[in-house]
């Protein structure tokens, strides 16, 4: 077990898992064979000896011993957008604490076919709320902030229905002029940004098919406007990088399928957790640590830890 270490005041602890991809599709219908839902079915029965639901029960028991401020989930919550999992998912995050301390974002496999999205995202409720917005009816506006005293977290969404192969996400001008707005104003206010978004948006991280087709526009409006830490998913694998702002280095951090036993040890099973602190100087510092698990105990431990100055640009 983790000991949640003492920081300054205005430290915040934020954990990251993604990619979810519970199944439990409906039965088999004639129509489904000309779907992209057919698909997905022989995908999962190709690979789903690859997820233990088993280790995702385990990381939410390990989550919750860490006592985070914010749980991150970075997308594909589901594997086909069917409903039956998307309330496997809301029983997922009620257990990680309920809406005051989890924020969602969509993945593809969420958007997997046109509606599914649409059609099913209210069953998420609050967790894709912001500051002081209960979910109505209407589809959310992203992006999405949730404050955390001095920590904006920023949600996006990347998710998009695409033909069969196809796994490509987009956030869209409208999405990227508000988040650029966005982060200017957070930043005039000193915050550290957080910004959740399931596409990598590192260029030559995901293959073609897999790609964010915009993540070049994504790229400049972080260059001119600046973030502190970008998390997201999709590859299934733990990853460290970085973006580059005013020759300042924006950590960005991908995580496994959470329930992942994992083809490769890169690929198996872990989580996230970030400190974000204030410097003596007004700058901010930011401490990971990674959990993986541990098959051998059937539990989660420390892997790596380490630390970086994430301060960006105007700052």
């Amino acid at each position: 077990m983790s000991v949640r270490p003492a920081f300054l005041p205005e430290s915040r602890i934020l954990v990251q898992l993604s990619d979810f991809h519970l199944f439990s599709p409906p039965p088999l219908r004639l129509g489904d064979c000309f779907s992209k839902r057919f698909y997905g079915r022989l995908v999962w029965q190709r690979r789903r000896h690859e997820l233990d639901p088993e280790i995702l029960a385990a990381m939410v028991e390990d989550i919750n011993r860490q006592q985070p401020d914010l749980v991150a989930v970075t997308g594909d919550l589901t594997h086909l957008g069917h409903r039956a999992e998307y309330l496997q998912a809301r029983k997922v995050l009620d257990d990680l604490g309920g809406p005051e301390r989890v924020m969602v974002i969509p993945g593809n496999h969420d958007a997997y076919v046109p509606g599914a999205w649409e059609n099913n995202f209210s069953l998420l409720g609050d967790y894709l709320a912001g500051d002081g917005k209960g979910l109505s009816d209407d589809f959310p506006t992203y992006p999405v902030l949730r404050t955390l005293g001095e920590v904006a977290v920023i949600g996006l969404n990347t998710a998009q229905p695409r033909p069969l192969w196809l796994a490509t996400g987009r956030l869209g001008e409208k999405q990227l002029v508000l988040l650029a707005e966005r982060l200017e104003d957070c930043g005039r206010r000193l915050q550290a940004r957080v910004i959740l978004i399931h596409h990598p948006p590192i260029p030559g991280v995901a293959g073609w098919r897999r790609r964010l087709s915009d993540a070049k526009d994504f790229y400049r409006v972080v260059a001119a406007r600046g973030a502190e830490l970008i998390l997201y998913g999709h590859i299934h694998r733990e990853l460290r990088t970085f973006l580059w702002a005013d020759q300042r280095p924006v950590p960005c951090f991908s995580v496994p399928a959470a329930a992942a036993r994992g083809r490769s040890l890169s690929r198996r099973s872990r989580y996230h957790i970030y400190r974000l602190s204030r410097n003596p100087d007004g700058s901010w510092r930011l401490d990971y640590t990674i959990r993986r698990w541990s098959v051998a105990g059937s539990v989660f431990r420390d892997e790596i830890s380490g630390s970086y100055s994430c301060s960006a640009v105007g700052r």
